[in-house]
């Protein structure tokens, strides 16, 4: 008795500690998923005239479960990252071209908010007289440390941004290019094929360009269509941008396929167009490789069957004519090429039934 009450007080015990484990994790968990703060709207984007002044509005929410501080700051554009990410600049005296953030002027720049209390925040951009036309890009940054803090390197809090892009207009130059369209691979053995493409933008103002992505096959029917940048993403001015598009086809597929990317960008009334285009083979190895085993096997019966028909004929004709029957054979067409050439047109064959079953 003695030993079972030991043992049943250590269970207990530890049966304690994993409840009371699992209720911090959880709570902590919960709270870092709840922390953080969100702006809306993400993107604000117009075209406005030299020397215009607007007034805009952004909201914030607390999704921390505790009151929280933010400080609001002003940022420009300097690079954009792989996948269109755009990076702020650290410092708004670096020069990019597409400079805006000195056109911001904030009502506020320090805001108290209660847990998941919201509230509208105001701005005021005026756009200089001497603006460049084209594209300028910045944004309004929403942080839980003081400038002063980030700009010493020692912010260890979470910033949340919106994205302001403002084309001045004017005489703009709209230019973008296709770089490059391929696949990731030359053959598939399914219809479930990625597109790369990259974008280049050498002009002065955004551009979103989408169109329509035609698939054909070697008999040259249309096998399907999809559209590329549905979503209408950016490419940045003096940028490049990669896009990846997923096409799964029906059906099983065979053969080679040819792809036409045609798309287009710019201002209603003025669309600029580009194309680009791809190739790829489909090989339904699942399909091709036991059938190939299977004529392998069948090529390789009929070759020992005339071999040995081969063998039992001159055995046969063995003897006083065995010299004549030789030269004969000599003259005559080889047994191996007659069966390499069966094997060439049975091949032939297979791969044309093939391409009428799944092209």
């Amino acid at each position: 008795m003695p030993i079972l009450s030991s043992v049943n007080k250590y269970f207990y015990l530890f049966a304690l500690i994993v409840i009371g484990a699992s209720i911090f994790f959880s709570s902590f968990n919960y709270a870092n998923a709840q922390a953080g703060v969100s702006v809306s709207p993400a993107l604000i984007e117009e075209t406005l005239d030299p020397g215009f002044t607007k007034k805009y509005t952004i909201e914030l929410t607390n999704l921390d479960v505790t009151e929280q501080t933010y400080f609001l700051t002003t940022r420009n554009i300097s690079d954009v990252r792989p996948g269109g990410v755009p990076v702020f600049a650290r410092d708004n005296k670096e020069v990019t071209g597409m400079e805006l953030a000195d056109w911001i002027s904030l009502d506020v720049t320090e805001i108290v908010l209660q847990s998941g209390e919201s509230t509208n925040v105001p701005f005021t951009l005026a756009v200089p007289e001497n603006a460049s036309p084209g594209s300028h890009f910045g944004g309004v940054f929403i942080s839980v440390d003081p400038p002063e803090l980030e700009n010493s390197g020692a912010a260890v809090g979470y910033q949340v941004a919106n994205i302001i892009s403002i084309r001045v207009s004017g005489e703009v130059n709209e230019s973008a290019s296709i770089r490059q369209f391929s696949t990731e691979k030359f053959l598939y053995s399914t219809q479930d094929i990625n597109f790369n493409i990259r974008v280049e933008n050498s002009g002065n103002v955004l551009v979103r360009p989408f169109g329509p992505l035609v698939i054909t096959n070697m008999l040259g029917q249309q096998v399907d269509q999809v559209t590329f940048n549905p979503d209408l993403a950016g490419v940045f001015p003096e940028r490049t941008r990669d896009f990846v598009l997923n096409w799964q086809g029906e059906g099983v597929g065979f053969g080679r396929y040819e792809v036409v990317l045609s798309a287009i960008y710019g201002d209603e009334g003025a669309k600029k167009t580009m194309s680009s285009t791809a190739s790829f083979w489909v090989l339904p190895m699942n399909i091709i490789g036991p059938a190939l085993g299977v004529l392998a096997v069948l090529l390789l019966i009929v070759f020992v069957f005339v071999r040995l028909y081969i063998n039992r004929t001159v055995a046969q004709l063995s003897g006083g004519r065995t010299r004549v029957i030789r030269n004969r054979r000599r003259q005559g067409p080889s047994p191996v090429l007659l069966l390499v050439v069966v094997m060439l047109v049975v091949i032939a064959l297979f791969l044309i039934v093939l391409l009428a079953l799944f092209a």
